[in-house]
């Protein structure tokens, strides 16, 4: 019975189907068009770090002028100059107590740096913030930015009358602090 079963196997084995030879009728799979991608040296991204997405300060944009007293030429027109001018002041210590859009003038209230701030020191201990007056005006496309101390009125809306009497004015140190910071810090946008 051995045999048979194994005559069997052999003979089944052995028998050449002519269907499973010929493989024309079967289906071919489509080519594919191959884009090479050229490549790019491994670049690690450090995912922690958030893009800045703001460009600080306007360089360029804005001088300050050698005169006495010292201005500020921003290179923009009197509506954006008014719009930057504005932003980085909000973004700075110095505080906005008045506008007037009309004229484009803001009233601020500024503290007095460097030797002045000692001198006031000694004659009183309190903070000395004083009220300036910036004012811009459009000059040849440009706009220019002055400041002065602004009247005895508006000085007594912020100081007691004992303070009025010693306000020094520090109008240059206002506008190079707003050099610096129009210049530097900003962010606009």
């Amino acid at each position: 019975m051995i045999l048979v079963l194994s005559g069997g196997l052999v003979a089944c084995g052995s028998v050449e189907n002519a269907r499973y030879r010929d493989t024309t009728a079967l289906e071919k799979p489509p080519t594919l068009a191959l884009q090479k991608i050229p490549q790019t040296p491994n670049v690690i991204i450090d995912d922690s770090v958030e893009p800045k997405k703001q460009i600080r300060g306007l360089d360029e944009k804005v001088v300050l002028l050698d005169e006495s007293p010292k201005k500020l030429v921003l290179k923009q027109s009197i509506s954006e100059a008014w719009r930057t001018v504005g932003i980085a002041l909000r973004q700075s210590d110095i505080k906005i107590t008045d506008t007037e859009k009309s004229k484009y003038s803001y009233y601020v209230s500024y503290k007095v740096q460097g030797v002045l701030k000692n001198i006031l020191g000694a004659l009183n201990e309190d903070d000395t913030k004083t009220i300036y007056l910036i004012t811009l005006t459009s000059q040849d496309g440009d706009t220019l930015i002055q400041a002065a101390l602004a009247n005895r009125s508006e000085q007594g809306s912020q100081n007691t009358n004992e303070n009025i009497n010693h306000v020094m004015d520090d109008s240059e140190g206002l506008i190079e602090s707003l050099y610096h910071l129009l210049r530097d810090d900003v962010k606009t946008e």
